[in-house]
């Protein structure tokens, strides 16, 4: 992720040299932006935990007093920042319109793993069980994003009204999804188009044993089934 700096405050050779440009002013949202970018830098290069607040007035270039005029405390520049990641994933995650469906899944899988790549720092933060960080509100996010998935996923079987076990076992690939990104994060072992070809696999070995206990769900994903053979 590109390191953003204050445009407010000239680089130094040209304040040394007396070639000062003239400043632009930021307006509230764009200093507010410039802020998050700068949260978000740092939360790509070390955990979120111990990312402090004079960290990320200095990565912005500049003051407490000035960070205090948009976020009141640590956690509302958290969670805010972790917005602007979920909102960029359910920006990027979806299905493509053409190919059969194993197809689509697996490119909508690589999409997504991309994405999570691009975030990887703050997206594992999202996760991370027992983050000092983790609250209500964090929570609600990453729902934000499962609840999406599930959605496309559905949308994609052409089910409007999956059985409840169905449903559960949407949610529970999309769980699989997320914590076993969190892991291949850390090694990229095994090679990612393994780990994509495997998730896709998951996803459909578990919907069929979900149908050999539920004659609803079996009649539910039967041209899902014939779909891919």
């Amino acid at each position: 992720m590109p390191r953003t700096r204050d445009t407010s405050a000239p680089p130094r050779s040209e304040a040394a040299s007396g070639t000062e440009r003239p400043r632009r002013r930021m307006s509230p949202a764009e200093r507010r932006e410039h802020l998050l970018g700068a949260a978000l830098q740092l939360y790509g290069e070390r955990a979120m935990d111990d990312v402090t607040i004079d960290d990320i007035v200095a990565e912005a270039g500049v003051s407490r007093a000035l960070f205090y005029r948009y976020f009141s405390n640590l956690r509302e520049v958290h969670v805010a920042a972790l917005t602007t990641v979920v909102d960029g994933l359910i920006e990027r995650i979806a299905l493509p319109q053409e190919g059969d469906l194993i197809t689509q899944l697996r490119l909508g899988l690589a999409e997504f793993v991309s994405s999570v790549e691009v975030f990887a720092s703050s997206y594992t933060a999202l996760l991370r069980s027992g983050s000092t960080i983790a609250t209500s509100e964090t929570e609600t996010l990453i729902d934000k994003v499962r609840n999406h998935v599930v959605e496309i996923v559905r949308q994609r079987v052409g089910i409007d009204d999956p059985a409840p076990l169905l449903l559960l076992t949407l949610r529970g690939w999309v769980a699989l999804v997320e914590t076993t990104c969190v892991t291949w994060l850390q090694t990229h072992n095994p090679p990612r188009e393994v780990f994509e070809d495997w998730l896709t696999d998951q996803l459909i070995t578990m919907i069929s044993t979900t149908a050999s206990h539920d004659p609803v769900v079996a009649e539910q994903i039967a041209p899902l089934l014939r779909e891919i053979g």
